[in-house]
């Protein structure tokens, strides 16, 4: 089944807006923007989509991953290349793109000084300047500004992230405008790696992303398929929503299997009795998901998601969490905030917990041998 990103036209338009600055004013995109929520709920569809948009609108974009096992300065640098090549003649970009292959031989080496200042680290020096030079390049070069994508900020290094907060800090201030955005997305952990990585962080915008409403459900189902003169009824859409719990992992994984089960033509339609298959074969899916999340903590975290699986599928307090296990509010605070890091539960209001993946806790009752 094709795949439609439903649902986060508000997001879009926030980034839309954000981009906006560059193209008006050719400065900066001002602080970082954030989106983040835990996984399957479309985050780097979200930014994909967008760079696509920006692409297409006339801006030079990048995407970087951050990993805390390589170094982001190469790879952006390596990206800023690369876009500048595809986007605009060699004879414009050479200054600039020999600076950049520079960088990304240099950066990484032990004891490399990139145009180092008193006070400044190699990749922090490196980082901003690339971005400051390819920002004006793409104003000088009929191009609305820069825009980068860094997917996955929290997992960045520490040294990575604190570049990025610090270059975007003197671009917002700068008496030259620069005419560059940075959006980023991540787990909920990325609200407390930004400020680790620089105070002035707390400068930045920060955007839950949260479950699909039944609207944005039967979008995404209806609106691709549509595009290739298929339907769907009105009861496979209701199957599909009540079986999806509005996660967007979920949505494409029944959507998917509806498909595969009908094997619509143009003109066919998926019927319910599709969406029932697709949510068995979505069910195997999530499974295999639920079970590589649980080999992935330790006992005293399976113990927490075991006990928060026992107390039912609503959101559970803490207070009844902690008196399940058998231990104090307190002792609950490291595993709980390990367990909000990597993105298996999340607050659900003062003094609430619950899973991010709707179907967890039915799956662990189901499976009290994973726990």
């Amino acid at each position: 089944m094709p795949v439609y990103l439903a649902g986060r036209g508000t997001e879009l338009e926030t980034i839309r807006t954000r981009l906006a600055r560059t193209r008006m004013l050719g400065r900066s995109g001002g602080p970082l923007l954030a989106f983040y929520g835990s996984r399957g709920l479309g985050k780097t569809s979200l930014l994909r989509a967008a760079q696509r948009e920006a692409a297409e609108a006339g801006y030079l974009t990048v995407w970087v991953t951050g990993r805390d096992d390589v170094a982001l300065a190469p790879d952006l640098a390596a990206s800023l290349s690369e876009e500048i090549t595809r986007r605009s003649a060699g004879q414009k970009a050479k200054a600039l793109l020999q600076n950049l292959s520079k960088v990304q031989v240099e950066v990484g080496l032990p004891g490399a000084k990139v145009g180092v200042e008193a006070g400044r680290t190699p990749t922090t020096a490196a980082v901003e300047r690339n971005l400051a030079d390819a920002g004006r390049f793409a104003r000088e070069h009929d191009h609305h500004g820069l825009a980068v994508f860094v997917d996955e900020f929290q997992e960045a290094q520490l040294g990575d992230r604190r570049s990025l907060l610090i270059a975007l800090q003197h671009f917002d201030g700068a008496p030259e405008g620069y005419p560059v955005a940075i959006i980023a997305a991540g787990l909920p952990s990325l609200l407390g790696a930004v400020p680790e990585a620089a105070t002035f962080g707390e400068r930045t915008d920060f955007v839950e992303i949260g479950l699909l409403g039944e609207v944005a459900v039967a979008e995404a189902l209806r609106l691709p398929a549509q595009e290739l003169g298929v339907s769907w009824s009105d009861d496979a859409v209701l199957a599909a929503i009540e079986a999806a719990g509005g996660y967007p992992h979920r949505v494409q994984l029944i959507g998917d299997a509806a498909w595969e089960a009908g094997r619509p033509q143009r003109g066919d339609a998926i019927e319910e009795a599709h969406v029932r298959l697709g949510a068995e074969r979505a069910d195997q899916r999530m499974a295999a998901v639920f079970r590589s999340r649980m080999a992935k903590i330790n006992p005293e975290q399976r113990r927490v998601v075991g006990a928060m699986a026992e107390l039912g599928d609503q959101p559970v307090s803490r207070a009844a969490l902690a008196s399940r296990l058998g231990i104090s509010s307190e002792a609950l605070s490291r595993p709980r905030q390990e367990l909000i890091d990597r993105g298996l539960i999340e607050s659900a209001g003062r003094g609430l917990l619950r899973f991010t993946i709707p179907g967890f806790a039915s799956f662990l009752r189901a499976h009290p041998d994973l726990e």
